[in-house]
């Protein structure tokens, strides 16, 4: 039982810690590049280069953690973000940028999946039936309560004209979690698998995914609505902080705008079920929160000065999606495909991702931002055609 507190105590020390420090940054970033002379199509390719990062390097980086040590892979991890975050402190070069940026990708590979593993495997080893709800619950309530005392920390930082020094303070912070890791975290000797990773593999599975995908008229429907959702989402979280700036909102409060997000975003999701079921099904409550938030883009066009307001209510309604969406998809997908056609629904939101920041960049430097917050509204109202098309599709079955 000692172990187990012990265990406990050291995941979430640094979950609250990590999740703190690189939260810090998080309300100004779009701001910052802005400031030291990057156009958006620029800012875009940052985010651009770092999905790339992430998509080719998600399977070595996991086997790695798998057949090495996730401790390794979690310092590594750690590391990185350290050194990219002080590189970006010293660096104001575009192209030293996108390198960066890329590697901050790599950092997020070998962060993803290996923290999580370990923290299981810390609980679970020689304890089988084990059940980790709570400890899961606790882990993610420690990283939204360091998400939110760093989106604040963040805003008192500016409010006192300390603003590139938070790139330094989030580098340092980073490495000093490295040292706390590399001292206190102990990891059981696992045994070493021995299955070999391809991406011939995965792109076998990625092709046997889409076929079933594509045959499923109602998961290809959802699919294509949450495409369209996400690129709408996409453009709003590269959106808000210029367009806010823009508006006279002062910056130092977009770390206290953040901050009331995440508490919505932790409420909200909590009563999805509830939700879905006064709505009258998965399908109709997808709809109808694509048509919500689509409205309340159009009020932060309409009130700019205090767009403020319906884009924290946007971020509520927006919360909703995906706890309803991942139940209503797994009900559709047959236990034996789930992982496949899973892995398959992440490579479209991912592409969903890489050409809605594309297009924000662009558009934003070429027409200005209210046409990117047009194009948010449009693709916010053409996600709920799909949806509204698969409340057919259940009708006909």
């Amino acid at each position: 039982m000692q172990n187990l507190k012990r265990n406990e105590r050291f995941f979430l020390t640094v979950t609250l810690f990590s999740s703190f420090f690189t939260s810090l940054m998080a309300p100004f970033w779009v701001i910052y590049f802005n400031k030291i002379n990057l156009d958006f199509s620029q800012i875009s390719l940052l985010i651009i280069i770092n999905h790339i990062a992430v998509i080719l390097f998600e399977i070595p980086t996991g086997a790695l953690a798998d057949t090495y040590s996730r401790k390794f892979s979690v310092l590594l991890s750690l590391l990185i973000g350290s050194l990219t975050s002080i590189g970006i402190y010293f660096n104001t070069s575009f192209t030293v940028l996108l390198f960066l940026y890329f590697l901050s990708g790599v950092g997020a590979t070998l962060n993803s999946g290996a923290f999580e593993s370990w923290f299981a495997d810390s609980f679970l080893l020689g304890q089988k039936e084990m059940d980790l709800t709570k400890y899961w619950g606790r882990l993610t309530s420690f990283n939204y309560l360091g998400s939110t005392i760093g989106f604040l920390g963040g805003s008192v930082l500016v409010r006192y004209n300390i603003f590139r020094e938070i790139w330094l303070i989030e580098g340092i912070g980073i490495f000093l979690v490295f040292i706390y890791v590399f001292l206190a975290g102990k990891e059981a000797k696992l045994q070493k698998k021995t299955d070999e990773y391809s991406y011939r593999e995965y792109f076998n599975k990625i092709a046997k995914g889409t076929v079933y995908l594509f045959k499923h008229r109602i998961l290809l429907s959802i699919t294509v609505g949450s495409f369209f959702f996400f690129f709408s989402s996409g453009i709003m979280s590269m959106l808000w902080q210029p367009y806010f700036e823009r508006a006279g909102i002062p910056v130092e409060l977009f770390g206290i705008i953040l901050a009331l997000t995440m508490v919505l975003s932790i409420f909200v999701p909590r009563y999805a079920d509830r939700i879905a079921e006064r709505f009258g099904g998965a399908a109709r409550t997808l709809m109808i929160v694509s048509i919500t938030s689509a409205l309340f883009i159009f009020m932060m066009y309409a009130i700019p000065k205090y767009s403020f307001i319906p884009y924290i209510i946007y971020t509520a309604v927006y919360s909703a999606h995906t706890p309803i969406f991942m139940s209503y998809f797994n009900k559709l997908i047959p236990s034996s495909e789930r992982a496949t056609i899973i892995s398959i629904y992440s490579l479209f939101i991912s592409v969903s991702t890489i050409l809605c920041t594309y297009s924000f960049g662009v558009l934003s430097d070429k027409k200005g931002l209210y046409a990117a917050l047009f194009l948010s509204l449009i693709t916010a109202l053409i996600s709920s055609i799909p949806f509204k098309r698969a409340i057919g599709l259940e009708k006909e079955l």
